[in-house]
């Protein structure tokens, strides 16, 4: 039987070994290319947030329309190589890391 503190020893070296995959290094880097250029950087960090709020709104809202007005809106931003590259290494990552919380959520009765 674990104990939290053995648990979170665990969750730790899981951490570090999922720094050690391509998808997060392909990711991390990305950032980095993005962070050389400020103003792209911020201009795709206020995108993702945007994108954030509307995949969170109410159900009963269309977001579809607004996601739509949100690509069309910044899509010369949306066609910039670099945005293209980390918007997919970032999919790429959080797609991986939702399959590992999908399983674990099958693996336990929650």
């Amino acid at each position: 039987m674990y104990n939290e503190a053995q648990l979170n020893q665990h969750l730790d070296e899981f951490a570090e070994m999922l720094k050690d995959t391509q998808e997060y290094k392909d990711y991390i880097h990305m950032v980095e290319v993005l962070q050389r250029n400020t103003d792209l950087y911020d201009q795709v960090m206020l995108f993702r947030k945007a994108n954030y709020f509307l995949q969170h709104a109410p159900e009963h809202e269309d977001i579809y329309d607004r996601v739509e007005d949100l690509r069309k809106s910044n899509a010369e931003l949306l066609d910039t190589p670099e945005v293209y590259d980390f918007l997919m290494t970032e999919w790429t990552f959080f797609h991986m890391m939702q399959s590992m919380f999908d399983r674990l959520m099958n693996e336990i009765d929650f």
